[in-house]
């Protein structure tokens, strides 16, 4: 299968030890710091750090053996619903151009919440530098599903985002996640809930009229805001960055520039937080945070 490929995937450990301890000790460690405080049993976090692991082992292999087939049947059904094979096959040869690999890994970046980030990098035979390929995967009831893939996919390969009803239902249940109490203390900064909720329009699926408990909610665009646009006092602006449905879970990315300014007069940086939700029945429900920024 490889020939000469210097491979280390099989030798490779997401979590390396000085001690030298192996894998699952790593991971053990990992979970007994931060189960409690997640709510999740360190066994349970345990399995599904390390199944995230193998995916992405499987993923990397099957980059450096050229099987985007086995890549395709790692995707989440909401994103095959949408996009063919051949699409992503096209998408895949393009991102090679014919090039062999001759050096590969991988590392699972992170786990928060129901995602995880795994980074994997190659090296073309006759160039020395790394080409990195990031992925977000998503634990589901089916295991880690995979959401997406950079580098090989473009914004052409977007989906979930075709149900306009559906995902402004979705966008309000993350955004009235987001201005909860357990919301805002996720950004460490002293936030509190407004007395008026300032949303910046930028055009993106999930924006509507949202209601969020008798909250009003002052929309206005990026434009009004350079003109110099009255706005209601706020210790924050809120904007969508991504919502995505995938089947009973979605994804809302919401995006918090603050208004005010730091200690000596520096302005504070733009914030961001992944907020996944689940189905149910007719509603959805917060189910777990992804990374806050």
């Amino acid at each position: 299968m490889r020939g000469n490929v210097q491979f280390g995937l099989r030798a490779f450990r997401v979590f390396t030890c000085h001690s030298g301890c192996g894998l699952r000790a790593c991971l053990l460690l990992l979970v007994t710091l931060t189960g409690a405080a997640s709510g999740i049993s360190p066994a349970a976090r345990l399995k599904s750090s390390y199944e995230l692991a193998l995916n992405a082992e499987r993923l990397t292999e099957a980059i450096v053996d050229n099987h985007p087939r086995d890549i395709y049947r790692m995707f989440t059904p909401a994103f095959a619903a949408e996009n063919s094979f051949a699409s992503f096959e096209s998408a895949f040869v393009r991102w090679t151009a014919g090039r062999r690999i001759v050096r590969a890994s991988h590392k699972v970046v992170d786990v928060k919440g129901p995602a995880g980030y795994v980074s994997s990098w190659f090296v073309f035979q006759g160039q020395r530098d790394c080409n990195y390929v990031y992925q977000n995967w998503l634990y589901t009831d089916n295991g880690w599903e995979l959401v997406w893939l950079s580098r090989v996919m473009d914004t052409s390969f977007a989906y979930g985002q075709t149900d306009s009803l559906e995902l402004i239902r979705v966008a309000e249940a993350g955004v009235r996640y987001v201005l909860s109490r357990p919301g805002l203390d996720r950004f460490r900064a002293g936030f509190k809930r407004p007395d008026t909720v300032v949303m910046v329009r930028l055009g993106l699926p999930g924006e509507g009229e949202f209601h969020l408990d008798s909250l009003p909610i002052f929309w206005t665009t990026v434009a009004e805001i350079r003109q110099g646009s009255h706005l209601p006092g706020t210790q924050f602006l809120l904007s969508l960055a991504l919502v995505r449905l995938m089947g009973d879970m979605a994804l809302v990315t919401v995006d918090l520039t603050p208004t005010g300014y730091a200690v000596l007069g520096r302005k504070h940086h733009p914030r961001g937080i992944e907020v996944y939700l689940e189905r149910a029945g007719a509603d959805w429900r917060f189910y777990g945070v992804g990374k806050t920024w």
